[in-house]
């Protein structure tokens, strides 16, 4: 009977400082939903500079939802948003968005699927959880690791 009622006891106790830990726990929504408002941020972009546009608070485009996703092997650039406190929020890969692709009939017999651009206009999606207050667009090496290229301040 002694050895029950310390185990009740010893659960109850976990019990306890687990739901003390659960409520200290602050999720934030990573992905954005096309049908939630979110933060969508423009840049005019060339390989070497990107320039911001705006922050507007709407709902993004199916296409531009599509287009954006974490960092992965084939993203030649991507963009890190951080909040004032200087912590990293979120890394979005936006592909290389200087290499335009040929995406209609009549070009599937080429060699290449389309060719570089010298500039582009270029948007991310953010939930509107985070407060971001700095950029930092990164490209890729030719080793394959990301190297930050340039800081960009909200106003």
């Amino acid at each position: 009977m002694k050895k029950f009622k310390s185990f009740i006891f010893l659960v109850f106790i976990f019990s306890v400082s687990a739901d003390e830990i659960s409520q200290n726990i602050d999720i934030k929504k990573l992905h954005v939903d096309p049908e939630e408002d979110a933060y969508v941020v423009s840049f005019k972009g060339t390989p070497t500079l990107f320039v911001f546009e705006d922050i507007k608070i709407k709902k993004p485009k199916r296409r531009l939802l599509k287009k954006l996703r974490f960092i992965n092997d084939d993203d030649e650039y991507a963009v890190k948003v951080f909040d004032k406190n200087g912590t990293e929020l979120i890394a979005i890969g936006i592909g290389n968005p200087f290499y335009a692709t040929y995406e209609h009939i009549g070009y599937e017999d080429r060699e290449f699927m389309g060719g570089p651009v010298s500039s582009a206009d270029i948007e991310i999606a953010i939930p509107l959880e985070f407060e971001p207050e700095l950029f930092i667009i990164s490209r890729r090496d030719n080793l394959g690791n990301f190297k930050d290229f340039q800081e960009i301040l909200l106003p």
